[in-house]
């Protein structure tokens, strides 16, 4: 037979709305842990990946006027060597969100100096001279947001969701392959209207890139390559 748990004198029994709100309260906990703590953990593959949203717009992203945000993402120290923008639209944008394959993307290459050698560098001699600053390079990498990627690599595996941004660092280096670049300066919207001059189709999307002899603007399958200077001019 069943027996009720005798109350000390003076005690109350728990209110069923005193149950209720524990309960409540139980769930809200971890709800928000699930929301803030366990999806950014599977998102980020465990914290193997690092990546974050885009700047602005996905939809328009200028990879000029967005530049200062993506060397902060790149860290302390870092020094631009390249920029490849696939696919900008006439106003100097990227579809970052686009379905169409290929699909658009956008690559920003940097370089940070290394205050020392890392600890397994060669001596000197050994694959080279080995006498010059070391440097680590770093790629930020944009593309559609919201994509699963999966990731092996020897002794590790996972799988995480792209927010629009990622970042990713190489083993260091010794010496430059490419010489170290100023901000880009020339919005890709002014290339696009020397380029309508030049008989390229406003509605098509380019290729551009920049380097150490500035930017080359082209358009998959038509006959329109231009070549301009750090100073935006065209290249005659």
């Amino acid at each position: 037979m069943r027996t009720k748990p005798v109350l000390a004198e003076g005690e109350k029994r728990p209110s069923s709305l005193r149950r209720t709100m524990i309960v409540v309260a139980i769930v809200i906990v971890i709800i928000v842990s699930i929301v803030l703590v366990v999806i950014p953990f599977f998102e980020s593959g465990g914290g193997s990946a690092d990546t974050r949203p885009v700047p602005g717009d996905a939809a328009h992203f200028d990879p000029v006027a967005s530049y200062p945000s993506v060397l902060d993402y790149a860290g302390t120290g870092a020094q631009l060597v390249s920029l490849n923008a696939y696919y900008v639209r006439s106003d100097g944008t990227v579809e970052l969100n686009a379905t169409y394959s290929p699909a658009p993307y956008v690559d920003y290459d940097f370089v940070r100096q290394l205050d020392k050698a890392p600890p397994n560098a060669p001596p000197i001699g050994a694959g080279g001279a080995n006498t010059d600053p070391w440097y680590e390079p770093i790629e930020i990498h944009l593309y559609q947001p919201g994509q699963f990627r999966h990731v092996e690599s020897a002794g590790n595996s996972y799988t995480y969701v792209n927010k629009g941004m990622e970042r990713s660092v190489d083993d260091p280096q010794n010496g430059l392959r490419d010489p170290v670049l100023p901000p880009p300066a020339c919005p890709f919207a002014k290339l696009w209207s020397v380029a309508v001059t030049k008989d390229a189709p406003a509605d098509a999307v380019a290729i551009i890139t920049y380097d150490e002899n500035g930017y080359d603007f082209s358009i998959s399958g038509l006959s329109v390559y231009l070549k301009f200077d750090m100073d935006c001019k065209l290249k005659e």
